[in-house]
């Protein structure tokens, strides 16, 4: 089993643990030949990391009923699926020209924030996790968040695990102080824990 495969083995687990009702409503994950066409459609080249988010689980489902801090895995962390990614993907690079088209987004949060990941093989961000957040970021485009998909899961795991994030009835609550010192730790190059 790969390293991402792990993460996301530990990651269902705590899901399970401490926030059942919301790891029934992951959806499946798609087939790697549904992921193949959608990264063919729209000529990008998906890391091995994609592949493994997206195979273990493709998304959530949303019932259109109750706050979106109930979809959340972790903060700005509600996951697309590959369709909505697309769509967000399509709608970003068409209406708002504001960065590369290589820049592919993985989750949502509460707050008009994405969480992106760079697939240009060339960038110095090649496979970070940059935010995209007009509130947060003072109108800068993007900002690296995470070091890695892998530096991701492994911030959130530790964050369950040291209780920055746990649940509250159905709802995700955050120690942000405790959650900041945890991501900063395990994403050193990032810029947004560095602020």
């Amino acid at each position: 089993m790969g390293k991402h495969k792990e993460l996301l083995a530990a990651l269902q687990k705590l899901l399970l643990k401490f926030h059942p009702s919301l790891a029934k409503q992951l959806k499946a994950g798609a087939s790697i030949g549904e992921i193949d066409k959608v990264a063919a459609t729209i000529k990008l080249t998906f890391t091995d990391g994609m592949y493994d988010l997206f195979t273990w689980k493709n998304g959530i489902k949303r019932t259109g009923t109750g706050v979106l801090s109930q979809s959340l895995l972790f903060p700005d962390g509600i996951p697309f699926s590959l369709s909505e990614a697309v769509h967000i993907y399509r709608l970003l690079i068409k209406t708002n020209n504001l960065f590369r088209p290589n820049f592919f987004p993985l989750f949502s949060g509460e707050y008009e924030t994405i969480l992106l990941i760079d697939l240009d093989e060339k960038s110095e961000t090649h496979k970070m996790i940059s935010l995209y957040s007009p509130p947060a970021l003072d109108g800068a485009n993007l900002m690296t968040i995470y070091d890695s998909l892998s530096s991701l899961l492994q911030t959130v795991i530790a964050a369950y695990n040291e209780e920055a994030c746990r649940i509250d009835g159905d709802t995700l609550e955050v120690d942000i102080v405790a959650y900041t010192n945890i991501a900063g730790s395990h994403n050193p190059v990032s810029k947004y824990w560095r602020q």
